[in-house]
């Protein structure tokens, strides 16, 4: 359902796919960070039960934060997961 990062005295939410936080460069950079690490590595495996789980543990990873609160996801986590994960083609 959600997470709750902590990154220095910052914190952000992570839920429906979507990062919301008090701190509006913080939001807008770990949407700039998730989206980067989907195209690039194609963002959590597919098979990950938890994949908002996941992104906030890369989003601590890359940027030197923790997880305070874990609310384990719904599988309409996972729909919302897929549909980041579409193909972009470059003609």
């Amino acid at each position: 359902m959600s997470v709750l990062l902590r990154i220095g005295r910052k914190v952000a939410i992570l839920r429906d796919g979507k990062w919301v936080s008090a701190d509006s460069r913080l939001e807008a950079q770990l949407e700039r960070e998730t989206e980067s690490w989907f195209v690039d590595n194609g963002g959590p495996p597919i098979s990950h039960f938890d994949p908002e789980h996941a992104t906030a543990s890369e989003m601590a990873r890359r940027l030197g934060g923790r997880i305070a609160i874990r609310i384990p996801a719904s599988s309409r986590s996972r729909v919302l997961f897929d549909a980041k994960r579409q193909l972009e083609f470059k003609f």
